[in-house]
C-alpha cells in the first residue's frame, strides 16, 4: 500500500529544504553564511539550488531553496536547478560540472519576451516586472548576467543505472568562482519504454528550415535531408513516438491519359529518417482536406491536383465532386498498396480535415466516406470538436475541455474499440493545464497525468516549431497565440535548443509510464497517487513539494 506522506512529515521536510541550503552556502571565499539566499549580504555572489519546476524570473528575490538531489527510475533523466546571482555585472559566466556524472549536460535557462498576456488566464498565471519569461536552454559556452539578477542553470542527468551519483556545479566567471555539489539517486526500476502516445506537429517548409539553417535551404537538398534527420533525433530525445508527414504532399504526382501516377519516394525517406532515429510507432498520415474558408463552421473540402502548363497545383472540392472522386478513387488504393508493400500499413493514421465541429461534421463524414470506400482498413485519427463522427474517425482526439464535458462519451467509444486522446493549442484556457509559457511549469508536467487519470492513450500539440519568418522566436512569444502556443522548441546557429517547457513533458511522459508500471502491479495504489495531484480536469494540487514527495512513494512502490 503507498500512504500519503502525514501533514507533520511535510512540514518537516519542508522546513529543512529551506533551513539546509543556508546552512552549507559557502561565499566565494570559504565563509559559511548562514542565511536564506534573499537576505545574503549583498556584496557577494549566491549560487543556490531551486527544484526545476521553480520558474525562476531574473529579478525574484524570494526563491524558495530546495535540496540539491534529483530522484529518477533508470532510463529517466534527473534534471536540478541552480540559480546564480551577482551584486555585479558579470560577462562571461561558465558553468560545468564533475564527479559521477560524465554525461551531464549543463545548459543555461534563457528568457523570452511574452508580450501580451492571453484571455481567460488562470488565478495562478505567473507575472513578470519586465514581461520575460524562463524558457529556452541555451548551449551557450558563456553567458552574461546583470547586475542582481538570476541566472538559473539547468543540470540533465541521464539516469542508467541504479545507484546514488555525486556531482558539482561549478560557476566561474572573470573574478570569482563558486562550487555546490548535487546527488542524483537512481532508484532500481527500471522505465519501460513509454506507451503513451506522443506527437508534436513539426513544420519542415523551406522558410522554418530556413532559420533553424540560419540560411536558405533548398526543399530536398542534401541539407534539407540533414535538417529533418536533426529533427528526428530530437524527436527521439524526448520521446514523440509519432509523427506528421503528408504523403500527399510529398508525393511527386503526375496525370496522363486520365491517369494519375504517385512516386512516393521522398515520403518513404522522409519516414525512414524518423525509424531510424527511433520516433515512429506509428505514421501519421498529414490532412488532405480543411476548410473552404475562414468561417469556422465551414464545410470541408479535399484537395484535388490540377495540371495546368506542366505545373500541378491543388485545388478544393468537396468530397462527393466528381473530380475529387475521381482522383481519391486512384491515390486511395495507390497508398495503400504502397503502406502495405513497406510493411507500414499498420502503423498508419490518417488525418483527414482538422478540428471537425458539429455544423461541418457531415462534410467531414464524406471525406471519411472516401476513406472507407477506397481504402478500407485505413485507421484515422483527428482532432476533433464533435460527437458526430461515430464511424467516421478511429483515434478521437478531443480538446482537453472537451475530454472534460464529454467523458462519459469517450469511455464509451473505448468500450467500442476505438482510441481516445486528447490535444491542447490555444486553449482551453483558464484553470486547465497546458503548455503556455505564462503557466506554472507543474501544469505542463501534469498533462501526462491527466492522461493516466483519465484512460487518454496519447497526446497532441500542434505547434512543435512554428516560428515567425522574419522574426526571432527569442525576441517575441506571442503572436495569434498565446506564449509559447507556436512552438517549444528554439533555432540557433543551425541546431535545434530545448524548453523547459519540453523536459517536464519528456519527465511528464516518463511520470505515466511508470504509473502504468504500478498500475500492473497495483491498480488502485496507481489511481491513488494520481488522484491525489490531478482532483479533476481543470482542479490539481500544484504544490511543488507535494509533488516530488509523491513521486518518491511511486519510485519506492516500484522498488518493492
Amino acid at each position: 500500500m503507498i500512504f500519503r506522506t502525514s501533514s507533520c512529515k511535510l512540514f518537516f521536510r519542508a522546513a529543512l529544504r529551506c533551513f539546509l541550503p543556508s546552512l552549507f552556502f559557502i561565499s566565494p571565499l570559504g565563509n559559511p553564511a548562514m542565511l536564506r539566499g534573499q537576505d545574503r549580504p549583498a556584496a557577494e555572489p549566491s549560487l543556490i539550488c531551486v527544484d526545476p519546476l521553480q520558474k525562476v524570473f531574473r529579478d525574484a528575490t524570494d526563491l524558495p531553496p530546495a535540496e540539491p538531489e534529483a530522484r529518477a527510475a533508470v532510463g529517466e533523466y534527473a534534471t536540478i536547478q541552480f540559480v546564480f546571482r551577482s551584486p555585479m555585472a558579470v560577462a562571461d559566466l561558465q558553468a560545468s560540472v564533475s564527479g559521477d556524472v560524465p554525461e551531464a549536460a549543463v545548459r543555461c535557462v534563457g528568457y523570452v519576451k511574452v508580450g501580451r498576456s492571453y484571455k481567460g488566464a488562470p488565478a495562478d498565471v505567473l507575472k513578470s516586472a519586465d514581461g520575460t519569461f524562463p524558457d529556452p536552454l541555451l548551449e551557450d559556452k558563456a553567458v552574461a548576467v546583470a547586475a542582481n539578477q538570476n541566472q538559473p542553470i539547468w543540470i540533465t542527468v541521464p539516469a542508467k543505472s541504479p545507484g546514488v551519483l555525486q556531482g558539482k556545479l561549478t560557476v566561474r566567471w572573470n573574478g570569482g568562482e563558486i562550487g555546490r555539489p548535487f546527488t542524483v539517486r537512481v532508484h532500481n526500476v527500471k522505465m519501460n519504454k513509454p506507451r503513451l502516445g506522443i506527437t508534436n506537429w513539426w513544420f519542415s517548409d523551406a522558410e522554418r528550415l530556413s532559420m533553424l539553417a540560419g540560411r536558405k535551404v533548398e526543399p530536398f537538398s542534401d541539407e534539407y535531408w540533414k535538417l529533418i534527420r536533426q529533427f528526428a533525433d530530437f524527436m527521439a530525445q524526448y520521446r514523440q513516438n509519432m509523427v506528421l508527414i503528408s504523403p500527399l504532399d510529398l508525393a511527386q504526382i503526375g496525370f496522363k491519359d486520365e491517369k494519375f501516377s504517385f512516386d512516393f519516394s521522398r515520403f518513404d525517406k522522409t519516414v525512414q529518417t524518423f525509424i531510424d532515429a527511433g520516433v515512429i510507432g506509428r505514421i501519421e498520415g498529414g490532412h488532405i482536406g480543411g476548410r473552404s474558408s475562414g468561417n469556422w463552421n465551414s464545410p470541408f473540402f479535399v484537395r484535388v491536383p490540377e495540371f495546368s502548363g506542366g505545373a500541378m497545383a491543388f485545388a478544393n472540392k468537396p468530397a462527393t465532386d466528381a473530380a475529387a472522386r475521381r482522383f481519391y478513387a486512384q491515390y486511395l488504393p495507390a497508398l495503400a498498396g504502397h503502406l502495405a508493400a513497406r510493411g507500414w500499413d499498420k502503423i498508419y493514421y490518417q488525418h483527414l480535415a482538422d478540428e471537425p465541429v458539429n455544423p461541418n461534421a457531415a462534410s467531414y463524414r464524406d471525406i471519411a466516406n472516401l476513406v472507407r470506400e477506397f481504402a478500407p482498413g485505413m485507421r484515422v485519427i483527428e482532432a476533433t470538436q464533435t460527437r458526430a463522427l461515430v464511424g467516421s474517425v478511429d483515434a478521437w482526439v478531443p480538446i482537453l475541455d472537451h475530454y472534460h464535458k464529454d467523458i462519459a462519451f469517450f469511455r464509451e467509444r473505448q468500450k467500442a474499440g476505438d482510441e481516445v486522446w486528447f490535444y491542447t493549442c490555444c486553449g482551453p484556457t483558464g484553470q486547465y493545464a497546458n503548455r503556455f509559457i505564462e503557466l506554472p511549469l507543474i501544469k505542463t508536467r501534469l498533462l501526462h497525468w491527466i492522461n493516466f487519470r483519465y484512460g487518454a492513450t496519447g497526446y497532441l500539440h500542434w505547434g512543435f516549431n512554428y516560428w515567425n519568418p522574419g522574426s526571432s522566436p527569442f525576441a517575441e512569444t506571442t503572436f495569434q497565440w498565446p506564449g509559447g502556443d507556436q512552438w517549444i522548441v528554439y533555432p540557433k546557429d543551425g541546431k535545434l535548443l530545448s524548453s523547459i517547457r519540453l523536459e517536464a513533458m519528456r519527465d511528464g511522459i516518463g511520470d505515466h509510464e511508470l504509473l502504468s508500471m504500478l498500475a500492473e502491479k497495483d491498480s488502485a495504489a496507481a489511481q491513488k497517487l494520481a488522484a491525489e495531484l490531478i482532483l479533476d480536469f481543470d482542479r490539481y494540487d500544484a504544490d511543488i513539494a507535494h509533488f516530488r514527495a509523491l513521486r518518491r512513494q511511486l519510485l519506492e512502490a516500484l522498488e518493492k
